[in-house]
This record gives C-alpha cells, sequence and structure tokens, in this order.
C-alpha cells in the first residue's frame, strides 16, 4: 500500500504561536514507549504541538484520523520502522484496525495519537502492559508565562496580577486564551454566545449535543463545583452519574477534584452556560439556585451559598448564610462576605426571628455600640424552625452576646452563666463557623476570668486559644490580648508591655483599643510626664477582649492619676465604689490609696479599702491596708510597731507586682527612717531588682524624699543595682528643689556622671562603667566643674553635696 502522509511542505511559522519546549521535551519522553496518548478537548493544542514535534523529527509521519482509513497506512509506517503521528484519531474510530496499530508500535517505531476522547476499553490491555504514556490537558494548558507571552504576541502586556487573573478566567485554556486576549484587543463581547470564546464553544462543544445532555449541562452548571447527588437534584434525572461520564468522555472540559471527588466545568464552557440558563423561565433560575444554595450552605461553602442566595431572591437562605458567616467572621474577623451579603440582601436585618434579632446584635457589637446591642436582645424575636446547625450557631452565639453584655455591666454572676450555656461542642475545620464561634466563646470566657480576677485559671485557656489559631486566626490575637490583661491584672509592666507588641503585631497595624489603655497605664507607672490622656478609640478601632464600659471606666481611671494637683478625698473614693468588677477595682483601688496616702487622710484609705473589699470578696484586701500601715507609720513617726509590720511585708504572697513594691518601698524607708539599715536595704533590693525588669518611677516618685533618702543610703554600698540606683538619683533629683546657687542646671547625662565622682574609681573606670570614651568624660567633667564653679573633683563632690545634688 502506497502511503499518503500528511506531509506539510510549509515550515512551523511561530508568528501566531509560541514554541513550549517543555511539551515538546514531555512528548519526548513520552515517545519512548510504544504508544503515546495525547487526549485533551477541543483548543488545547494537541495539532500544533504534533506539528512543531514533527518538525523536529522528520523521520515521522504525520496521518489526519479523518481520512479514509487511516489505522492502516498507520500500520505500514510502523513495520518500516517510522514513528507515526495521528491527529483527531477518534474521527478513525478505535476498533480492530486501531487494535492492529497499537500491536504494530513498539519502542523504535512509536505511536502518537491527538485524541478530544479518550479510548478507554481499546487501550487498556496496553495501559496494563505498561506500552502506554500519556499527556492530558493539566499539562497541554498554559502557565502564567506561556499566558503572557501569547498575549504579548496580540500586542498587550500584562502584569502578574493581570496574568494571573485571565489564567484564572481560563484555566490555561490556550484557545480560550488566545480569544480572550482578541476579545481585549477589538473590543469584542464578553458574555454569551456573541463572545469569541463564547461562539467557539458553542460550535465546537455545545452546538452538537444531545438536547437532553445540553439541559443537563445548563442545570449544573449553576454551582460552581458539585457531586452526583447535587447533579441529579438539579437535572432531575437519575442516571446523573452516567450522564456525566459520557459527557466527561465525549465532551471533556469537566474536572474531578482528586481530594474531596467534586466536579466542575471549565470556567469559560460554565460561563457560556450560565449566559444561556438566563433564557430559562425565573421560577427555574430560582429554584435551581435555591438548591445549589442549600447544597452549599451544608457543607460550609458559605460564599458560594450566598451568592446562590441573592440570585434566588430567597431571604431565608440568606439569613442562615449570614449567621453562619457571622460566626465565621469571629473567627478570622473578614467580614466582607458578611458585609456583602447583608448589603444585597438588607431584609435579613428586618427579621422578626432570633437570626434577625441577632443579626441586629452583632451590627451593633461591631460598631462598639454596647447600648444598641443590648435593645437589639431585647427585642422579642419570633420562634421558628431552623435546620440543626443554623439552631446551635443562633442559640450559642446570642448566649455569648448575652454574657459579653452582662460582663461589660459587671454582672458577673451572670455573664457566667451565659457563657457556660454557650460552650461549643467541638471546633473542628479550618475556617468553619465552629471553629469562629469556639474562638468567640474563648475571647468572652478569657475576659471574663481577668475581670472577676481568676488568673490562676486564664493560662489554660491562653493555651487552649493558641492551639485554637490553627483553625481561627482571631483566636492566636485573643491569646496573646489574655496574656497582655493577666498581666494587666497582676501590675506587671514588663509581661504586659511585651504582650501588647504581640498584640499589635497580629492585628495587621490596626491594633483593638485595649492596647493603648495598657499603654497609658505602663507610662503611668514609668513616670511619663504628666497629662496622660488614654485614647478613646477612634471610629473603626473595636475595643478589644473587654467590653467597652470596662474600657472607659479603665481609662477615665488614669486620666484622673494623671490630674495634678490630685482629686478631693471624696471623688477618690467615689471613683472606687463605681469600679463594677475586680479588675477595674483593683486598678482604681491602687490609685485611690495612692492619692490619699499623699493627701495624708489614712483613715479614708482605710474606709475605702474595706468598702471595695465589701463589694468585691475576691479582692484581698490585707495588702492595702499592710501598705497603708507602713506609709502612716513613716509619716507619723511611730516605730513600737515596726517589727510586726516588716514581718507582715516578709510574709505577703500572691500580692500584685505594682502594690508589692510599694510595700517594699514603704517597709524600706520606715526601717531607714527606724536607723535599722540592714533591715531597710533587705527591703530595698527586692523593690530594686524589680525596677530593672519593669521599669518603675511613679512608685518611687509617690514616696517622696523618702526615695531620696533610701537610693542615697544604698548608693554608698555595693551592690548589683548601682547603676539603677545612680539613674533614680538623677530622675528624682529633677523633682527635688535645688538650691539657687547653680546659674545653669546640670543635664541628665552630667547629673549621672556626678553621682561617681565620690566613688574611687579613677578615669578609666568611669569609662568602662559609663561605656563612653575617655574624651568624652572629660568634656562632661570640664561642663560639671564649669556649672559648679569648681575646678576639681574633689571641690565638685563638695560643692554638690551644699547644694543638694549628691
Amino acid at each position: 500500500m502506497t502511503l499518503q502522509a500528511d506531509q506539510d511542505a510549509r515550515t512551523f511559522d511561530d508568528a501566531g504561536v509560541v514554541v513550549r519546549r517543555r511539551l515538546l521535551s514531555a512528548l519526548d519522553r513520552a515517545a519512548r514507549r510504544p504508544i503515546t496518548l495525547v487526549a485533551a478537548p477541543t483548543g488545547y493544542g494537541k495539532t500544533t504541538l504534533l506539528r512543531q514535534w514533527a518538525q523536529e523529527h522528520p523521520e515521522a509521519l504525520s496521518f489526519d484520523g479523518g481520512r479514509a482509513r487511516p489505522w492502516e497506512q498507520v500500520v505500514c509506517a510502523l513495520r518500516e520502522g517510522r514513528p507515526v503521528l495521528v491527529d483527531d484519531a477518534h474521527l478513525a474510530g478505535w476498533g480492530s484496525a486501531f487494535a492492529a496499530a497499537c500491536g504494530a508500535a513498539g519502542p523504535s517505531a512509536s505511536l502518537v495519537v491527538a485524541s478530544r476522547v479518550d479510548p478507554l476499553v481499546a487501550l487498556h490491555p496496553d495501559r496494563l502492559a505498561g506500552r502506554v504514556s500519556e499527556i492530558r490537558a493539566e499539562e497541554l494548558a498554559f502557565s502564567l508565562g506561556e499566558l503572557s507571552r501569547v498575549v504579548a504576541r496580540s500586542g498587550r502586556r500584562l502584569d502578574h496580577a493581570q496574568a494571573e487573573a485571565m489564567h484564572l478566567e481560563t484555566d490555561g485554556w490556550p484557545a480560550g486564551v488566545r480569544l480572550t486576549a482578541m476579545r481585549s484587543r477589538d473590543g469584542l463581547a464578553t458574555d454569551g454566545a456573541y463572545s469569541p470564546s463564547g461562539s467557539y464553544l458553542m460550535a465546537h462543544v455545545v452546538a452538537d449535543l444531545d438536547p437532553r445532555v445540553r439541559a443537563f449541562l445548563l442545570a449544573t452548571a449553576v454551582p460552581e463545583e458539585f457531586d452526583v447527588a447535587l447533579a441529579c437534584r438539579l437535572s432531575g434525572r437519575s442516571d446523573a452519574y452516567d450522564v456525566l461520564g459520557e459527557i466527561t468522555h465525549s465532551v471533556g472540559f469537566v474536572v474531578r477534584d482528586g481530594a474531596t471527588g467534586r466536579l466542575r466545568y471549565h470556567p469559560m464552557l460554565r460561563h457560556l452556560l450560565l449566559s444561556e440558563l438566563e433564557r430559562e423561565p425565573v421560577a427555574r433560575l430560582h429554584a435551581l439556585h435555591q438548591i445549589a444554595g442549600r447544597w452549599t450552605f451544608g457543607r460550609d461553602q458559605l460564599e458560594a451559598s450566598a451568592g446562590h442566595a441573592v440570585r434566588a431572591h430567597d431571604d431565608d437562605l440568606a439569613a442562615d448564610v449570614a449567621v453562619a458567616l457571622a460566626c465565621r467572621s469571629l473567627g478570622d474577623d473578614d467580614w466582607s462576605a458578611l458585609d456583602a451579603l447583608t448589603s444585597a440582601v438588607p431584609a435579613v436585618f428586618a427579621r422578626d426571628d432570633e437570626r434577625g434579632r441577632l443579626l441586629l446584635t452583632l451590627r451593633a457589637a461591631r460598631n462598639d455600640d454596647s447600648v444598641g446591642a443590648a435593645a437589639a436582645l431585647a427585642r422579642t424575636a419570633r420562634r421558628t424552625s431552623l435546620d440543626i446547625p443554623t439552631h446551635e450557631r443562633v442559640g450559642t452565639l446570642t448566649a455569648l452576646c448575652r454574657g459579653w453584655l452582662a460582663l461589660g455591666e459587671g454582672q458577673g454572676a451572670a455573664a457566667q452563666e451565659w457563657i457556660a450555656a454557650a460552650d461549643p461542642a467541638v471546633d473542628l475545620g479550618a475556617g468553619s463557623p465552629t471553629a469562629g464561634l469556639r474562638s468567640a466563646w474563648v475571647r468572652v470566657y478569657g475576659a471574663l476570668l481577668v475581670t472577676d480576677g481568676r488568673l490562676d485559671e486564664v493560662d489554660a485557656v491562653r493555651r487552649y486559644a493558641s492551639r485554637l489559631a490553627r483553625h481561627a486566626p482571631c483566636a492566636g490575637a485573643t491569646a496573646a490580648e489574655m496574656t497582655m490583661w493577666a498581666a494587666f491584672a497582676a501590675g506587671r509592666p514588663a509581661d504586659a508591655h511585651k504582650a501588647a507588641g504581640e498584640v499589635e503585631r497580629l492585628s495587621d497595624g490596626s491594633p483593638p483599643r485595649s492596647v493603648s489603655l495598657v499603654r497609658a497605664w505602663l507610662d503611668v507607672e514609668r513616670g511619663s510626664p504628666a497629662g496622660v490622656d488614654p485614647p478613646q478609640g477612634q471610629a473603626d478601632q473595636l475595643p478589644g477582649m473587654l467590653p467597652s464600659p470596662l474600657l472607659d471606666l479603665l481609662a477615665e481611671h488614669f486620666r484622673h492619676r494623671a490630674v495634678q494637683p490630685p482629686r478631693p478625698a471624696h471623688e477618690v473614693v467615689a471613683e472606687c465604689q463605681r469600679a463594677t468588677t475586680w479588675l477595674v477595682a483593683r486598678h482604681t483601688l491602687l490609685g485611690a490609696v495612692t492619692a490619699l496616702l499623699s493627701a495624708g487622710a489614712t483613715t479614708t484609705a482605710v474606709d475605702a479599702v474595706q468598702r471595695v473589699g465589701t463589694a468585691h470578696p475576691r479582692l484581698e484586701t490585707s495588702p492595702y491596708l499592710l501598705w497603708i500601715a507602713l506609709t502612716d507609720a513613716l509619716r507619723t513617726g511611730v516605730r513600737e510597731q515596726l517589727g510586726p509590720l516588716l514581718e507582715q511585708v516578709d510574709c505577703a504572697h500572691d500580692v500584685p507586682e505594682d502594690l508589692r513594691v510599694r510595700t517594699l518601698l514603704a517597709a524600706a524607708a520606715l526601717a531607714h527612717r527606724g536607723d535599722d539599715a540592714t533591715a531597710a536595704s533587705a527591703r530595698l533590693r527586692p523593690a530594686l531588682e524589680s525596677t530593672a525588669v519593669h521599669g518603675w518611677r511613679r512608685p518611687w516618685l509617690a514616696l517622696g524624699p523618702s526615695a531620696f533618702d533610701l537610693l542615697t543610703a544604698e548608693h554608698g554600698r555595693v551592690g548589683a543595682h548601682g547603676d539603677l540606683v545612680t539613674r533614680l538619683l538623677v530622675e528624682l533629683r529633677k523633682d527635688r528643689e535645688i538650691t539657687d546657687e547653680l546659674v545653669v542646671a546640670l543635664s541628665t547625662r552630667e547629673l549621672e556622671i556626678l553621682q561617681y565622682l565620690p566613688t574611687s574609681l579613677d578615669q578609666g573606670e568611669l569609662c568602662a562603667t559609663l561605656f563612653i570614651s575617655r574624651n568624652t568624660l572629660k568634656t562632661h567633667l570640664r561642663a560639671i566643674y564649669r556649672k559648679l564653679g569648681v575646678e576639681s573633683r574633689r571641690e565638685a563632690v563638695l560643692k554638690a553635696q551644699r547644694v543638694g545634688l549628691l
């Protein structure tokens, strides 16, 4: 038989297409086996690939499957030992002649078959024998780089984002990429059968389909992905499995997800089908979207379900989806999907059932409107029959909202009951509504523990929140904020400062208002300038873990602590009485006692402590009373109770650090006043250790002249905190009245160096201690001598002692 191969005399013209070297190499590797199947739907560049490969292998013969008796000619060519390429092989059929051609193929005479359909049965024996290599649509699809090169040939250059968007739209389908580029270049229609891609698919895929298969495609194109059960419901056919198999085999453009087993159509085919579906009756469209919406809702595909609810005009489904989105948003802090749904279907807020009430409550809470949230929850809601997941979500989230509001009003017992009733059972599934609910529960429960003073339970909940962050990212920020508030409650600035930084890092540049308030506390305790005014929070700044009413009370307290001069005693006591929780009561009481002791109102301070202790039984009042007793003894000069008071200081345990350091300083000052240097130093050194860690300044300033005397005495001793003592002396002297003998005041650095002049350190040792060079030290010494009006180190020491600088 004379071979009539389709030898194209033209050389390959690369002006309109790109040479994809990765595919040519893949075909080279595949052709080492006797048979290579290149199977993909129309438009995937199978013909172009075979033509390019044949140009690089001139010994190969090419045949068109549409010609008469092609398999017989293929057998003859293979027997002559030449590789053979057969394009559109599906047109030639898969009968005995094809089997003969497969049998004639061998390693030195390979058979390359390009087809729109997969000859499953015909190739089965050869597949089992390991004689077949395959190249599928996934490999034939354009990569991002190939897509950009093809579009560039049409005169348009894409940046990376545009290339990714086009790749997502076309799924890398070569014909789709070319047609989309043509559409953009020539300003052609973008939708429906009149667009370039739509007309191509209509002509090559849809037009020749059986009407029943076409109707099946239209119905099942409504969801982005589906399974066989959903396909049966959408199409009304019980044989959906067989129809899908027929479409996959004969049409292609059907992709199966290997992980879930779900199916989806190629995005451009689905886009065409959806545009064709718009011609169907409105009632049918609504019914299909409703079916797809419920199916996606049951699988937590909430964005897809929201879209179907909008297109189906199904307010009931939209309300269910809105509740689920709200739960999920509590876990990932992404409210965009919920906002889009409620903007499209605002009727969900107007519903008179539990869902409408809950959504109104959440909207108010997101706007930091506690009054509006409480008013929404107070509405009477009609009881409706909800599906089980929605019923559980509504019940749990409503209970959490009630507990949150009760916590803000200082009703700890009621908050405890609501929070216990809202404990979700499981927290499985990254990004799921249940994980979001669990994250919200951890947040509210952690707030309850902190505000109620149950700090020993906080760590376990914090560790759980850290683990939960894998499923709900907000739980990670909650864990950090819980650490911050626990440190705030325990009076530990260093730990609070570190945790506040972590909260800011996890908040993506939008930290909650609670961070600003804790930093205001740090400024107060570390002696920032007067006038510290904790921010009230901007309109878009959420309160954080604690409800806004509690933050308002704390912010008011820190503003008052920064007021100079101090407020009247009755205002200070009144503020203590307004404290609604243990956390607020502890900090307001500390500030109140500080103010009252400064004013000499010891009796009023004791009365305030007893009143707060009665209102908040969990608050331990004995450390406050001990601090008051020490300060009163220091003020009055009564020394008879010195021994018992110092013993109580030594026996005190589990005292908040900010209160402990104040008690230690008062005890040290009292011992120093009693000429017991050893006892004074024994209490001062733990206070110095705490100051080195936490940066205390306010407790030292509140102690007044006694702090200066203590540090001056300690400065003469050899200890581990000599530098800290020097810095504290320098800072305290700024607030101490100095004689007017000095014409020019010494700088902070000069005051610090002055403290070392009475010591035995020489200039080299001073440089090493201060981490400065010898020249820098000499410059500072000349300035000190000039300002003091002296000429030597000894004279500088004597003059500084006389004017109160030493």
